[in-house]
């Protein structure tokens, strides 16, 4: 009786391999998709003053995350700091953070923002911009869909810049969130 290719441990080295590729480019092509998508609509929302896409990044740490929780609570803007190195883990964010993303502050300290990503994330555009902030740009703007707590996704347009000391030591990263899903002129 002939072997049936029905599972993985059947395949020839080759076939699994082609299968691996296939997949692997299948994946590659949804990337590139969804990062074509993202850019026209980024060109769209930097034209439309109305889009709150011109927002002022903090310089600071203290500017980002004041440590009077009034004044971090005031603030519209929905921000969140995160290292520099290793898994970019969120050392912090305002309550506009909290209230978009449906975390508290307490259950994303110490993670990273993966749990804000998923299936429809634009990851070549994140890995971009990061690579920008490290070649020294001082503002980057992409594109994505992040996923809140209860699994609901928004479209964010999200601006990144880098948060210097007092001697202009890059310390920290800081984001801002914009969530644009509401809109529909775009």
């Amino acid at each position: 009786m002939a072997k049936s290719l029905d599972t993985v441990e059947d395949r020839q080295p080759e076939q699994l391999q082609s299968w691996q590729l296939l997949a692997r480019l299948r994946r590659r092509l949804h990337r590139r998709a969804i990062r074509i998508r993202e850019a026209k609509l980024q060109k769209r929302v930097e034209d439309d003053a109305t889009a709150g896409s011109h927002v002022s990044l903090p310089k600071t740490l203290k500017e980002a995350l004041p440590d009077d929780i009034e004044i971090r609570s005031k603030d519209e803007r929905a921000i969140m700091v995160t290292e520099v190195g290793g898994r970019f883990d969120i050392i912090g964010c305002n309550k506009a953070w909290e209230n978009l993303c449906g975390y508290a502050e307490c259950e994303v300290v110490g993670k990273n923002s993966a749990a804000l990503q998923g299936p429809e994330t634009n990851y070549d555009g994140l890995r971009e911009a990061v690579a920008r902030l490290f070649e020294g740009e001082d503002e980057v703007k992409v594109i994505t869909t992040n996923y809140r707590k209860d699994g609901s996704k928004f479209k964010n347009f999200l601006t990144m810049g880098p948060l210097r000391d007092e001697n202009g030591k890059l310390t920290h990263f800081v984001a801002i969130l914009n969530n644009i899903g509401a809109r529909t002129s775009w």
